[in-house]
């Protein structure tokens, strides 16, 4: 992922020995991303019934834009471990 926010926490590297563990850990990323997304479509609807602001629609974009990003940084790093294995 390209943009960081510093934080007190480091870098964590997940030990997935299995070839499932990737498939599990992205899927449930792309879940949460669309509970997400559904989430914010649900703030819009009950704001416009409500004649008020949707408070919460963008943020929850924001996080599932964010987990989504997480997810494509995995699968990056898969192919680009798939690569180096054919090369070596």
């Amino acid at each position: 992922m390209s943009q960081t926010n510093p934080t007190s926490f480091e870098p964590v590297l997940l030990n997935l020995a299995d070839n499932q563990d990737y498939g599990i850990l992205v899927n449930a990323l792309s879940d949460y991303a669309g509970q997400l997304e559904h989430e914010a479509e649900n703030d819009e609807i009950e704001a416009r019934f409500n004649d008020r602001p949707a408070l919460q629609a963008e943020g929850l974009r924001v996080e599932a834009q964010r987990a989504r990003a997480i997810a494509d940084d995995i699968e990056r790093q898969l192919d680009a471990n798939a690569v180096a294995r054919r090369h070596n």
